[in-house]
C-alpha cells in the first residue's frame, strides 16, 4: 500500500510526533469528508485546537466533526459494524429539534497514525545536536517503531512523500536522510518511494507559499489529532478542548486494553500511542498512562445542539 506522512507536533508535556499516513488508494475519500463538512459550515480558516474555548461555532463544530472522521478512518476491519461520523450539518428531526448530522462510513479508508512522545521534549538530547536534528532523531525511532507494528507482510507500508508544517521552527529545511537514510533494520514490508519526496512549506492554505490545498488540509487533520491525543493524555488547556476531543478516547480505551485485546478491535493496526526517555544513556520505551477523568465518548443522543 502506498502512503503520504503528514507530519505536526505538540510542544506542551513533552514533545509530541504525530505521524498520519494516508493511503494514495482512499486519500480523496477522507478528503471528500473533511471537504464536506467544509461546505456543510461555510468555514474556510484553519481547522485547530488552538484558542478554542466555547462550545459552539463553526470552529467547534469543525474540529468535533473532523476528530469523528478521523476515528472512521483509523478503522482497519469494517466487519459490518457501523461508524457514525458527523458532518457539520444541522438537520430537524420530526418534533423541530435542531440536531448534528451523523452519517455512516461505507467503505474503509484505513489510514494509520503514529503518536510518539518523547517525555522530556529533547531536553536530554546531545549537546552537540541542533533543534532540527534532535527533532528528526527521535521522529526515525518513532517511524521506524510504528511502521513495524502497523504494517504486516500482506498489508506493506511504502511512503512516497513526507510533508511537514513548515520548517521555519527547525532553524532549517528538514534533512530526510537523517530521518531515512539512517534507518536500521527495517522490516521487508516497510519502504521508501525513491526519490522521496518532501514538503515543509506551511499548512495554512490562506497563504501563497503554502503546501497543495490537499496536503494543508491533511496537515490540519494531522495537528489536531495530535492536539486531541495530547489534551487527554498529556496538558489539557481547558475544559471545552478536552471535551470536543473525546472522539479520540474511544481510541485510547480500545489501546489500553493491550495488545491481545487491541487485536479485536476494527482499529487493529490504525494506530499505536508510545513515548520514550533516555534513563543512564539508554532510550527506554513505555506506554503512556492514560488519564482516567477523559470524558465519556458521546453517543447518538447528545447530539441536540442548544
Amino acid at each position: 500500500m502506498i502512503y503520504d506522512l503528514y507530519h505536526d507536533e505538540s510542544t506542551v508535556a513533552g514533545y509530541w510526533h504525530g505521524m498520519l499516513l494516508v493511503p494514495d488508494a482512499t486519500r480523496d475519500l477522507l478528503l471528500g469528508e473533511l471537504n464536506n463538512v467544509r461546505r456543510n459550515l461555510n468555514h474556510d480558516e484553519p481547522i485547530n485546537l488552538k484558542g478554542l474555548n466555547k462550545r459552539s461555532g463553526k470552529q467547534y463544530r469543525s474540529v468535533q466533526a473532523w476528530l469523528t472522521i478521523c476515528v472512521c478512518a483509523l478503522v482497519q476491519k469494517l466487519k459490518g459494524d457501523t461508524c457514525p461520523y458527523t458532518t457539520g450539518k444541522i438537520t430537524r428531526d420530526s418534533s423541530g429539534m435542531r440536531r448534528v448530522e451523523y452519517l455512516t462510513l461505507r467503505k474503509k479508508i484505513g489510514a494509520k497514525f503514529i503518536l510518539f512522545r518523547v517525555r522530556d521534549g529533547h531536553a536530554s538530547l546531545y549537546d552537540s545536536m541542533d533543534y532540527a536534528a534532535r527533532v528528526e532523531t527521535t521522529l526515525r525511532m518513532g517511524l521506524k517503531g510504528g511502521m513495524h507494528l502497523l504494517g504486516t507482510t500482506e498489508e506493506p507500508i511504502h511512503i512516497r512523500s513526507f510533508h511537514f508544517d513548515g520548517h521555519e521552527h527547525l532553524g532549517r529545511h528538514v534533512d530526510l536522510s537523517r530521518i531515512v537514510d539512517r534507518i536500521t533494520g527495517l522490516r521487508e514490508y516497510c519502504s521508501f518511494a525513491k526519490p522521496l519526496l518532501l514538503d515543509d512549506r506551511g499548512s495554512d492554505h490562506r497563504k501563497n507559499d503554502s503546501q497543495a490545498l490537499d496536503d494543508c488540509q491533511l496537515l490540519q487533520l494531522t495537528d489536531l489529532i495530535v492536539g486531541a491525543f495530547r489534551t487527554l493524555l498529556g496538558q489539557c488547556t481547558n475544559d471545552i478542548q478536552k471535551d470536543v476531543s473525546s472522539p479520540i478516547s474511544k481510541l485510547l480505551d480500545s489501546w489500553g486494553r493491550g495488545y491481545a485485546g487491541m487485536s479485536y478491535s476494527r482499529w487493529f493496526r490504525g494506530f499505536c500511542v508510545s513515548q520514550c526517555y533516555l534513563e543512564n544513556e539508554e532510550w527506554q520505551f513505555k506506554d503512556i498512562e492514560n488519564k482516567k477523568d477523559v470524558p465519556a465518548e458521546p453517543t447518538l443522543f447528545d447530539d441536540i445542539v442548544h
